[in-house]
């Protein structure tokens, strides 16, 4: 008995159904495939989770939802404000909250640092700072002040830093969720003047102390408005949403 010839395939079954193929359905994901749907191409946007947003995407913490990433966007150029008005969600749009930011614990939920830099405080024995460090933790925080400007000065990351002149406490309660959140990293894997450019210089200039090298280093943060719905809005029927 011999096998039957198995007859070539037709060269149109062989045609590909997609164009291109977007891995990553992150915002750059979904930017790359909406430009490439614009001009004129099959696009397939694929990404490992169960929902569009890459780091930004949004999740739930303690009954509440919130965003996964950045909740804010710089106004300045208005290119954002732009693009998300040609996706239809210019009205979900809101300006900042003014009662400041609060971050959740698993030690208990707390304000931020209404003065500082990246979660670190201006003011270490602030109202604000010993409601979420603690007296013990924003008592160590305050030693920043008296310390010799050498410690910390060999500090490769800006979460060594931290720990170095003010604590674990402020590092993990306070730096780490900020970082996080603006950097999607680890402060204790980032590099100082990566995360605040000029700090290191600053803190040299002055000698050692967060008030000072903070103040000589920040620059006015631009205007920002947060906002609310997930990236998931913006795909409409220009992209098919392929798990794996």
């Amino acid at each position: 008995m011999t096998d039957a010839p198995v007859p070539a395939p037709d060269a149109s079954d062989l045609a590909p159904a997609w164009d291109v193929v977007v891995v990553g359905a992150g915002v750059a994901g979904l930017v790359a495939a909406r430009d490439l749907v614009r001009a004129g191409l099959r696009v397939v946007l694929v990404d490992g989770r169960d929902a569009p947003g890459g780091a930004v995407r949004g999740h739930d913490v303690a009954g509440l939802r919130l965003d996964a990433g950045a909740e804010s966007f710089a106004t300045r150029g208005g290119a954002v404000a732009a693009l998300l008005g040609e996706l239809g969600l210019g009205d979900d749009v809101v300006t900042p909250e003014p009662r400041g930011a609060w971050v959740h614990l698993t030690s208990g939920d707390g304000p931020l640092p209404h003065t500082g830099l990246l979660g670190v405080p201006a003011h270490p024995l602030a109202a604000d700072v010993r409601r979420t460090l603690g007296a013990a933790g924003a008592a160590r925080a305050a030693l920043d002040l008296v310390l010799p400007a050498g410690v910390g000065a060999r500090a490769t990351t800006f979460g060594a830093l931290v720990r170095a002149r003010m604590g674990d406490a402020v590092a993990d309660r306070l730096v780490h969720p900020v970082v996080g959140g603006v950097h999607a990293a680890d402060p204790d894997d980032l590099a100082t003047d990566t995360v605040a450019p000029g700090l290191t210089a600053a803190r040299a200039a002055a000698r050692g102390p967060w008030p000072e090298a903070s103040g000589r280093c920040a620059r006015p943060l631009p205007r920002a408005a947060p906002c609310r719905g997930s990236p998931a809005a913006s795909t409409g029927s220009w992209t098919r949403w392929s798990p794996t």
